[in-house]
């Protein structure tokens, strides 16, 4: 489940989508001024500059951000008023004597399967099976494992390095590789190649007309490094120091971002077409050493009944590569010339910002209220290319348009991870997600690229079931 999506009936333009959501927020505002008027004149001026943004497109996006930070902040600390309070992943419940007495006294959500939390922001996981996921023979590394189901059988289609090589090397050694299992949480045995070298990054999507789509980060005649011979546990090229994943930007050509399809997970494939040119979207200019990163787009997302498609990518935005998400629209899945990238970011974020987006999920509300879904790795306090390390935690986003998107106050998975066999590891990297969804709009199980060690390259990917009770 959760390859397609239910369309917009009466889509909106981006702009307009925009103003739905401030004049939402804004009557929520309208609300809490009843209660003292220390609130009231701070809403007063806040609607003043709400305003402003509908009136200004040029401040539009600031002030969105504001104030979709203010609503969270007193949402929770003084709970909800409707599904939107709760991340649109449960519902917001109240006593009918208290709605009946005073229609904005707040309520608490009610999550649904899968998610917990004040706002319905953390994903509910349960102990992961030490043996399952996509762990490859021989300490081969695997990495970002996008699950499908088809005809009763689940399939991973993953990035394998090879030659012997660990995360470090991915810029040169990422094959796509498909793999099978009985159960979505593996563990997962390795089919086929499906891509070799230099291909990563990639995502699955069951079109609603049967069809496995691919999006992949991919580039032609790249020659792997030979990592044979080294510890299989640090597993990176003879004389190359340890690396995190994002110190090879700078060093590489671009990274362009392709699709590719078959009627089923086996194939046949047809030719990948380039559906996202990193280097007219995605570079980035190092100012201080005078070298240019391009950025892989990490794209993702969803296909609609209608076979348009809405997709995630994140471009590098600073000298200090801030990775900041954007939305891209496509009319037609198949049509390439039709996918159209969306240089507005989604967020104002800290730090080094969010990357790897999910597959995009829509869920429904008890009163019809259509959402969109994705979860994010989160970098804005730390990243591997820093002194602090690398981050291991992801957050959830969502939206009710497609266009305007609300990022979580807090995360939805950390890189603590316990197994099944009672053990627990406190991860160097988790990133990478990607959800299995079921028929009802529920997160089942969620996969990420895990890995255990600061001073090892050694990643594999790591699958976890949600609380469905």
């Amino acid at each position: 489940g959760g390859g397609g999506g239910d369309s917009v009936s009466s889509p909106r333009s981006e702009a307009h989508a925009h103003t739905y959501i401030l004049e939402h927020n804004i009557s929520r505002t309208h609300a809490h001024t009843q209660h003292t008027r220390t609130h009231a004149r701070t809403h007063i001026r806040a609607d003043r500059k709400i305003a402003m943004a509908i009136e200004d497109p040029c401040h539009h996006l600031f002030w969105l951000a504001i104030l979709l930070a203010a609503t969270a902040n007193t949402a929770n600390s003084t709970g909800c008023l409707t599904a939107v309070d709760c991340s649109m992943n449960g519902e917001c419940t109240r006593a009918s004597l208290d709605v009946e007495l005073d229609p904005q006294q707040p309520g608490s959500c009610a999550c649904l399967p899968g998610w917990t939390g004040v706002r319905c922001e953390v994903l509910d996981l349960q102990p992961a099976n030490p043996a399952g996921g996509l762990r490859l023979p021989s300490g081969a590394s695997s990495w970002g494992g996008s699950i499908i189901e088809h005809n009763g059988t689940w399939h991973m289609f993953a990035s394998r390095m090879v030659n012997g090589c660990g995360l470090g090397s991915w810029t040169t050694n990422s094959e796509v590789v498909r793999a099978v299992a009985d159960t979505p949480e593996g563990p997962f045995t390795v089919q086929e190649v499906v891509l070799r070298p230099f291909a990563h990054d990639t995502n699955a999507i069951v079109a609603p007309t049967g069809e496995i789509v691919l999006f992949v980060t991919a580039r032609a005649s790249v020659t792997p490094v030979n990592c044979t011979g080294t510890d299989a546990d640090t597993a990176r090229a003879p004389g190359r120091p340890s690396r995190s994943p994002h110190q090879a930007f700078g060093q590489t050509p671009p990274k362009d971002s392709f699709m590719l399809w078959a009627p089923r997970p086996e194939g046949p494939w047809s030719k990948p077409v380039m559906v996202i040119n990193s280097t007219k979207w995605n570079s980035d200019f190092w100012n201080r050493t005078g070298r240019v990163a391009v950025c892989d787009t990490n794209l993702n997302g969803i296909i609609r009944d209608d076979g348009s498609f809405l997709g995630l990518w994140r471009r590098c935005e600073t000298d200090q590569l801030l990775t900041i998400p954007h939305t891209l629209t496509a009319s037609d899945w198949r049509n390439a010339s039709t996918y159209t990238p969306n240089p507005s970011p989604l967020f104002v974020l800290g730090g080094s910002g969010a990357e790897d987006p999910s597959n995009i999920w829509t869920t429904r509300s008890a009163d019809g209220t259509l959402a969109y879904h994705a979860l994010f790795h989160d970098e804005q306090a730390t990243r591997c290319m820093l002194p602090t390390g690398c981050s291991a935690n992801g957050r959830h986003a969502f939206s009710l348009d497609g266009h305007a998107w609300r990022y979580a106050s807090e995360d939805a998975w950390d890189r603590n991870v316990s197994f099944t066999d009672g053990t627990f590891v406190q991860g160097n990297t988790r990133a990478r997600p990607h959800v299995v969804v079921n028929d009802e709009g529920h997160v089942t199980h969620l996969s990420t690229g895990f890995k255990p060690r600061k001073d090892s390259e050694y990643v594999w990917t790591l699958v976890a079931k949600t609380k469905q009770e």
